[in-house]
């Protein structure tokens, strides 16, 4: 399962820039150990220890696929007094989610929107993070001071306490909205995050997380204390710790239906000015019908020509007579990813109705990305390169977004971000509009 940084700001924050707003220091001593913790983070293969914030301690196991660092299998347990009480495994294929207190189970499929919120409180992010350290460029806020709190001692381990000050503008509104690019709307903020790293592994035991104005005044949320303890990297993992069966004598449940949580926004990273704002920034989330997208259904589709992995070209008009769902992805975007097995069901299935699935790389940072990326899943739908203009002509403002052209050359469905049963929602509009 891929995965993304969680937003920790107010949902009404649109999107950040990094912007150095004052002299502050950087001590080498410092600079180095914390240098140190990312060289060996970016580095780590798994991962197992305990995590708690104040409350009930959790386990977290993770194992990350060699051939692509934001791909990772893991298993999170509840504890109680040492033993398990909720059990959520993911393999990249399936995850299910064992209660031990009500005797039930949840098999939830290739996809982890019921539960993505309960893993995100658990995941240590500050790894994900460094294991996609290169991925940020200019839009990742760069500390711009670091330094050295007295050393401290935890889970039986001296540590080097090290904090950082990142400095950011922050802007207000709506993505794409005028509110969002008004400078009266920025504001300057201040996330400090201070370190205690173990000298015997250079991990985490204990990551605080507080932002502030730029003044020093309190904003956003309260800070935030994460501790780690048992902790192990690049230890052999059991591939079957990443999958459960059902207990004897526990009951299925469903997930939650789609118009059971419809009022729970769709996963989508934000998008400035057509570039990704990645690690460190805000993730929105965008319901259905509230896209913000340059167009709406029933309007006359944007015209392309664009070309596919094997260097064949493609047009509105080479499609005339089609249903073509269109889906605006990248390889750094985790719910794009997510999504990408359901994509490839759906080409499969319809391939020979009269619908074409084509994906739509865009705001990629690489040549040649996408199709190692497709090749290394097997994916054989149609990928369309450089579609950055595209999106642009669609208002596309965060990925994945979701295209669906009638046989006429109409949008018959135009939506940012995946959630609730995306396979049955696409399939049921796929099937619609080939019988109009």
């Amino acid at each position: 399962m891929s995965f993304f940084r969680s937003s920790v700001l107010a949902a009404t924050v649109a999107f950040f820039c990094c912007n150095a707003l004052a002299q502050n220091t950087i001590d080498p001593k410092a600079k180095a150990i914390f240098d140190a913790y990312v060289s060996t983070a970016r580095k780590v293969t798994s991962f197992d220890g305990i995590t708690a914030s104040g409350g009930t301690p959790v386990h977290v196991v993770m194992a990350f696929d060699p051939a692509d660092d934001s791909t990772v299998k893991f298993r999170i347990e509840t504890l109680k007094d040492g033993t398990p009480t909720r059990v959520i495994t993911n393999n990249d294929q399936m995850t299910v989610v064992v209660d031990f207190t009500s005797k039930t189970y949840m098999d939830l499929g290739n996809t982890i929107d019921p539960v993505l919120e309960e893993v995100l409180q658990h995941f240590p992010q500050w790894l994900m993070d460094q294991k996609r350290g290169g991925e940020g460029g200019e839009h990742v806020p760069q500390p711009v001071s670091i330094t050295l709190d007295p050393e401290q001692t935890l889970d039986g381990t001296p540590c080097d306490v090290v904090r950082l000050v990142r400095e950011m503008t922050m802007m207000e509104g709506p993505p794409g909205g005028a509110k969002a690019s008004d400078p009266a709307n920025a504001k300057s903020i201040r996330l400090v995050t201070t370190l205690a790293l173990a000298r015997a592994d250079n991990m985490p035991r204990r990551l605080t997380e507080t932002f502030n104005m730029a003044d020093g005044s309190p904003f956003g949320p309260p800070p935030t204390t994460l501790t780690y303890s048992r902790v192990k990297v690049n230890a052999a993992v059991d591939p079957a710790l990443f999958t459960q069966t059902a207990p004897e004598g526990f009951a299925r449940v469903d997930a939650p239906k789609e118009e059971d949580h419809a009022k729970q926004p769709d996963n989508v990273l934000v998008l400035r000015e057509g570039k990704p704002v990645k690690d460190g920034a805000t993730i929105t989330k965008a319901p259905r019908g509230a896209s913000g997208l340059a167009v709406k259904i029933g309007d006359k589709a944007p015209d392309f020509q664009l070309k596919l992995l094997d260097g064949t070209d493609v047009s509105m008009a080479s499609l005339k007579g089609k249903v073509v769902l269109l889906d605006f992805w990248a390889t750094w975007c985790g719910p794009c990813k997510q999504v990408m097995p359901t994509i490839q069901k759906l080409s499969d299935e319809f391939k020979d109705k009269g619908a074409v699935v084509l994906g739509v790389n865009t705001f990629e940072r690489g040549d040649g990305a996408a199709k190692k990326y497709m090749d290394s899943k097997k994916f054989t739908y149609g990928c369309l390169l450089k579609g950055d203009p595209l999106a642009e002509a669609y208002g596309v403002t965060g990925i994945p977004t979701l295209i669906l052209i009638n046989k006429d050359g109409t949008i018959a469905l135009a939506e940012v971000g995946v959630g609730g049963e995306p396979e049955k929602h696409l399939r049921a509009a796929i099937t619609k509009a080939l019988a109009n």
